[in-house]
């Protein structure tokens, strides 16, 4: 036994100066080591016997070098060390039971924007199952550094951005993931308002995020006033989501609301304006809408007024009792508009309503009006097609009156299909082609010359057989059939009808002398089969020839 003490010693004696030199710098990695040591002694407490315990580990640390006397020990790379902290807190993430010990991880320098995500998530489920408050940790800076990080803006940019009642919602405006969408449920009606205003802003369609928004602010008791309502409405427009459930429990608080403003009628604007962006054909809203800009017309400026006679006219809808608004709508002046172009959209809109008197049209055809549009700049392709729509109303209907356009405004104008109103109208024409197969019998993709397409041009006899085109152009007893193909964009959402440009391109081609035949996507599936499309285009021809000749 003495012999093996000396042996020991010995060898202790011969790796003197290697041992001293883990007292230097290294001695992190001599103390990493104890974990190990320890368990050495605790498994083989007859080996060592020492009331010292830094001896003991440093003597075992020892017998464990002497087990493999070739290795050497090295400094972890500076990669494994950050992977390993990454790792450890990753479990303490996940181990966390508390907010306070959760929270404590970001406290760490190296807190990542995954971990950040993580435990904005873990607090978000936590809540959801009321096990703890919001309020409980959205004050706490430790939480705003984790805000920080997902936002992902210098600190004192975030400090000065975000408030204490902003942060999820800042969290959640930038972060546009499912994990995200996950605690859209957590926050109140305000701060899910904030967060599709947010969206809106940065242009960022984040469709899980705002199917999460759309469904819980749908089932929000809460009631939706005025302001909040015109921000959503907005923002669900500029982001193309129309939402029907969440559309209609807009404007079902609208409604609402409505009678108790009596001084604001911007935000009565904007709502109205947002519902003709969005196509949305809510008959009630838009009926009370109107009637409170009539009950309140002192306070509603010229402007709001014209936009919501553009907005019914897109929708291609006139209020019950309307009369006395549109009557107000049709004694505004040219300068009372804030901007040239609102003159022509309201003309345009009047006309699309029927409601338009001569001197309006007129009065967008007069040099001096067409030289205040070019005033701003070149006359865009839509304002080009609506002074030739005008143009030509004012040329069919009153063909003396004067002035008219000038030639070269409607010169080199553009009119093309979208991609999906080419296949829909190729659907269509494939399905003609059973009815009417000869090129002499039909023409295709017609320019009007009036600013738009209509898809197809034949004729036929009272039974409906096809006559050749040159025939019917001198023959009375033939009907002229004009066909305008109507694709999802081409009609109102909530009660499907076909939008107000189309009314005005049915009465120019039934003032040329057509017979209009329409074929709305939600009656006409380009994916019947072909018998069933062959048997509705001509049950919807015999129709349109029946009403022709009642």
């Amino acid at each position: 036994m003495l012999k093996f003490s000396g042996f020991v010693y010995w060898r202790l004696g011969s790796r003197t100066t290697g041992i001293r030199s883990y007292a230097g710098p290294g001695a992190n990695m001599f103390k990493a080591d104890k974990t190990d040591s320890s368990k050495l002694i605790s498994d083989h407490p007859e080996e060592i016997e020492s009331d010292d315990k830094p001896s003991s580990g440093l003597v075992a640390a020892v017998f464990a070098s002497l087990n493999n006397p070739d290795s050497e020990i090295r400094k972890p790379s500076p990669k494994s060390v950050k992977t390993s902290r990454i790792q450890q807190l990753d479990t303490q993430i996940s181990s966390a039971t508390d907010i306070n010990t959760l929270l404590h991880v970001a406290e760490s320098p190296v807190v990542s924007r995954r971990h950040a995500l993580k435990m904005v998530s873990v607090l978000s489920e936590w809540s959801s199952s009321n096990r703890v408050k919001l309020s409980e940790f959205e004050k706490d800076p430790r939480f705003l550094k984790l805000c920080r990080i997902l936002a992902r803006t210098p600190s004192s940019q975030a400090m000065s951005s975000l408030t204490m009642a902003e942060d999820l919602s800042t969290v959640l405006g930038i972060t546009g993931d499912d994990e995200a969408a996950r605690l859209i449920a957590n926050l109140s009606l305000a701060q899910m308002i904030k967060v599709m205003k947010a969206l809106q802003q940065k242009g960022r369609r984040s469709t899980p995020l705002l199917r999460a928004l759309s469904y819980n602010i749908s089932k929000q008791p809460d009631n939706i006033d005025l302001k909040r309502s015109a921000d959503l409405l907005f923002s669900m427009a500029a982001l193309n989501f129309p939402d029907p459930v969440l559309l209609d429990r807009i404007c079902s608080d609208v409604i609402s609301n409505l009678p108790s403003n009596t001084d604001k009628p911007a935000v009565v604007n904007s709502i109205m304006v947002s519902l003709g962006l969005l196509r949305y054909r809510h008959e009630d809203v838009l009926s009370a809408l109107v009637d409170w800009m009539q009950r309140n017309k002192d306070v509603c400026r010229p402007g709001d007024i014209a936009s919501a006679v553009t907005t019914l006219a897109t929708l291609n809808f006139l209020p019950p009792n309307s009369d006395s608004f549109i009557e107000s709508a049709t004694t505004l002046k040219e300068d009372e508009m804030a901007k040239v172009l609102s003159w022509l959209d309201l003309v345009f809109s009047l006309l699309i309503l029927e409601k338009a008197e001569q001197h309006h049209l007129t009065s967008t055809l007069k040099p001096d009006f067409i030289d205040k549009l070019l005033s701003t700049g070149e006359i865009s392709i839509p304002s080009r097609r609506k002074l030739m729509a005008i143009d030509a109303y004012l040329g069919l209907k009153f063909p003396s009156a004067g002035p008219r356009l000038a030639e070269d405004i409607s010169v080199g104008v553009p009119i093309v299909y979208t991609k999906e109103k080419a296949l829909y109208v190729q659907s269509i024409m494939d399905t003609f082609k059973n009815l009417v197969s000869a090129e002499t019998f039909m023409r295709k993709e017609c320019n009007s010359g009036m600013g738009f397409l209509y898809d197809a041009e034949f004729a036929v006899d009272s039974k409906c057989h096809p006559v050749p085109l040159k025939k019917a152009e001198n023959d009375k007893s033939v009907h002229r059939i004009a066909v305008l193909a109507l694709d999802y964009h081409d009609m109102t959402r909530k009660v499907p009808a076909h939008c107000g440009l189309y009314t005005l391109y049915t009465n120019l081609l039934q003032l040329k002398g057509f017979k209009v035949l329409h074929i709305p996507y939600t009656e006409y599936n380009p994916k019947d089969k072909l018998v069933s499309r062959v048997q509705y285009v001509e049950k919807r021809l015999k129709e349109t020839i029946g009403r022709a000749t009642a």
